[in-house]
């Protein structure tokens, strides 16, 4: 069986953790590995960027913290650090020059991407020198995008083919999560989270039949174990109900990972480094039917936009006109209700929020309000199946909800809650979808 195997920032985050995801890997006798940074890396390099970009400078004494914990893996990971120590003393110097010297977005890209390319030469010298045959992708030849962002996957395939060529089939290859190059061949990214999705790519990309996704926790639970007591992993899940819950707020699975995989029957797992031995979650095309409910997450940082205008009456062509603005400022939107003459509709990203809400004025009335959440309920939600929304529903009945949206997909219901009252909502659920049944 081909396997690729992802470890996130935590999985390597420091030497012990690396010396376990390398049993993992020979254990799995996996051909290809993609890594994510040391935990902490990214986030401190994104705060860098923040400085630069704001005037303030360097932030040495934060850069410097990280060099020297990149120097204490390596130390203490291998018997001889030199080639190592090299490596790393050449890439925090490529970072100083860059912020020196920095001009904006491209410079930002370029310093990000470093973390993920020092974690994964470092962990392959290590193989090397526990007697393995290792060899060091750079995805940055493989993995682009056109001018619209999306990935060239016929190049990624074509690269990757021939790359995997070169060697013999006891050649581990070991790349980089997260990072690509754009249309005009300047270091890139696919967006926080995006390791995850470099992985399904690249399971695809090589006739994967298996891609699995290793992180701290044994799979994905049944609500958020952050708020929630006694949560459980859920077993076996269908590719739907995976893309629903991991775009609704799932953190251990980056929405975009499942369509690589679902468009080439690609089986997902998700794994617990800490505890190999556990079972995790496999996703794949069919999932577990004996289930009603299978889950509920939530996704906050949620403003509703509400239109309402006398116009739509009757009217065709004003939603085309509605959705024309949002496409303009490239901002999708999650929930979307209509009424005769109103939309109410949802968005997670505020960056244009205000432009948008000025030009859906000249469509009629136009407002905004933040601070929303989205719970999501998935399972064997069926249109036929009498009394389901009205069961949710129900657990929830003393929280105010603003919008419901059901009916689009059989696997789920969404609905729209202030955040204050998000915690309450998962619990509530939790006991009455969960617990008492």
């Amino acid at each position: 069986m081909k396997k690729v195997l992802k470890f996130g920032g935590t999985s390597v985050g420091s030497a012990e953790n690396m010396k376990k995801v390398a049993s993992i890997v020979l254990d799995q006798k996996s051909k290809v590995v993609v890594l994510s940074a040391m935990s902490g890396t990214t986030d401190a390099l994104v705060a860098l960027n923040a400085a630069l970009s704001e005037g303030r400078g360097i932030l040495e004494e934060k850069l410097s913290e990280l060099e020297g914990k990149y120097r204490r893996c390596t130390g203490e990971l291998l018997s001889d650090s030199k080639e190592a120590d090299t490596l790393i003393g050449d890439t925090f110097a490529f970072i100083r020059k860059t912020a020196a010297r920095y001009s904006g977005d491209k410079s930002a890209k370029a310093i990000v991407a470093q973390g993920e390319k020092m974690t994964s030469a470092i962990f392959a010298m290590y193989l090397k020198e526990c007697g393995h045959k290792a060899a060091l992708i750079d995805i940055t030849e493989a993995m682009r995008t056109d001018e619209s962002g999306a990935v060239d996957t016929a190049f990624l395939a074509s690269k990757l083919r021939e790359i995997l060529s070169q060697s013999d089939g006891d050649t581990l290859f070991v790349t980089q999560g997260f990072i690509c190059r754009d249309s005009n061949g300047d270091i890139s990214n696919l967006g926080r989270g995006g390791s995850d999705y470099s992985a399904a790519l690249i399971g695809a990309a090589t006739g994967a039949d298996e891609v699995q996704i290793w992180t701290d926790i044994d799979g994905m639970h049944n609500n958020d174990p952050r708020y929630v007591e006694g949560t459980y992993p859920i077993r076996h899940m269908s590719f739907n109900e995976a893309a629903e819950l991991a775009y609704f707020g799932a953190k251990i699975l980056h929405p975009s990972t499942i369509q690589p995989c679902r468009e080439h029957d690609i089986a997902v797992k998700l794994k617990n480094t800490l505890d190999p031995a556990a079972e995790g979650t496999t996703i794949t095309a069919t999932g577990d039917s004996s289930k009603k409910y299978h889950a509920v997450a939530a996704k906050d940082d949620i403003t509703v936009v509400r239109i309402c205008s006398a116009r739509m009456l009757l009217a065709y062509g004003f939603l085309r006109r509605v959705f024309e603005i949002f496409e303009k400022y490239r901002t999708p939107i999650d929930m979307i209700t209509t009424s005769e003459v109103a939309v109410s509709l949802t968005i997670d990203d505020n960056t244009y929020v205000e432009a948008i809400v000025e030009e859906l004025s000249a469509l009629g009335n136009a407002s905004y309000e933040r601070g929303n959440s989205i719970i999501c309920v998935v399972g064997k939600i069926e249109h036929d199946t009498p009394g389901l929304v009205a069961d949710i529903l129900d657990s929830i009945r003393e929280i105010p909800v603003k919008m419901v949206s059901y009916g689009a997909s059989s696997r789920s219901v969404a609905m729209l809650i202030n955040s204050k009252d998000k915690i309450t909502a998962l619990r509530r659920l939790n006991d009455h979808l969960f617990v008492n049944r």
